[in-house]
C-alpha cells in the first residue's frame, strides 16, 4: 500500500469520522444505567477523536496529541462499564452530577484496573488485546502530552514530523472503529454492527490499530 500524505490522510480521516458520526447519530443505547454509561463513553471517545484531527488540519498538533489520552480512557471506560464494571460502579457513574457524587467517582479504577478487569470479563479477547496493546505502546507518550511532559516540549521546538502525525492519526482512527463497535453494541441491536463491519473494509487503509 502506497504511503498517504498527511494532506490525504486527513482527508479520508474526515470521510471515517463522517460515515461514523453519521450511523452512531441513528443509534440509542438501550436501557438501563449500563448501556447509556457505557454509550456516553462511546460518544466522548468519539468526539475526541474528532476534534484532535480537525487540530492537525490547523496545525495544533500538541493540543491535537493531548487529546489522544481521554480517547483512549474514554473508550476504555465505556468498554469496562459494559462488559467488567460492577452495578455499583455503574451506579456512581450514572448518578447527577453533584460534588458528592464527584468525589465516589474519582475514588475509582485506573486504567490499569480496568484493562485487568476487561481480561477476566466477556469482553471480546482480541479487543483487550488491542486496548492493551494500544497502551503500552503510547502511554508515556500520551502521558507527556497531557502533563507537558518533554514530548510537547521537545516537539514545539523540533517540529513534528509527517510521519509521525500521521501515524498517530491512524493510531486515533482504529480506536474510533473500536468506538463505533462499542456504540453498536451499547444500542442492543446486533444488526447495528453490519455497517460497522463495512467501515472496517471502507477504510482499512486508515485503520492500523499501531504503526508498523
Amino acid at each position: 500500500m502506497p504511503q498517504m500524505t498527511l494532506v490525504t490522510q486527513l482527508t479520508r480521516a474526515r470521510q471515517f469520522h463522517g460515515t461514523v458520526t453519521r450511523h452512531v447519530n441513528e443509534l440509542a443505547p438501550a436501557e438501563g444505567e449500563r448501556f447509556l454509561a457505557s454509550f456516553q463513553c462511546g460518544l466522548l471517545s468519539l468526539e475526541h477523536a474528532i476534534s484532535a484531527a480537525a487540530l492537525i488540519d490547523i496545525g495544533h498538533f500538541a493540543s491535537a496529541f493531548a487529546l489522544y489520552r481521554p480517547q483512549f480512557e474514554s473508550l476504555v471506560r465505556g468498554i469496562w462499564l459494559l462488559h467488567a464494571a460492577s452495578d455499583g460502579w455503574v451506579n456512581k457513574l450514572s448518578a447527577p452530577l453533584t460534588i458528592e457524587s464527584a468525589k465516589k467517582a474519582n475514588e475509582g479504577l485506573g486504567m490499569a484496573d480496568m484493562l485487568t478487569a476487561l481480561e477476566s470479563s466477556e469482553a471480546p479477547e482480541h479487543i483487550v488485546k488491542q486496548l492493551q496493546l494500544y497502551r503500552d505502546v503510547t502511554w508515556k507518550a500520551l502521558n507527556s502530552f497531557t502533563h507537558v511532559g518533554i514530548h510537547p516540549i521537545a516537539r514545539t521546538a523540533e517540529g513534528y514530523p509527517e510521519q509521525l502525525v500521521i501515524d498517530s492519526l491512524r493510531n486515533s482512527n482504529a480506536l474510533v472503529s473500536l468506538a463505533s463497535q462499542l456504540l453498536a453494541i451499547s444500542s442492543g441491536d446486533p444488526d447495528n454492527m453490519i455497517p460497522v463491519r463495512r467501515f472496517h473494509v471502507e477504510f482499512a487503509d486508515c485503520l492500523p490499530i499501531v504503526s508498523a
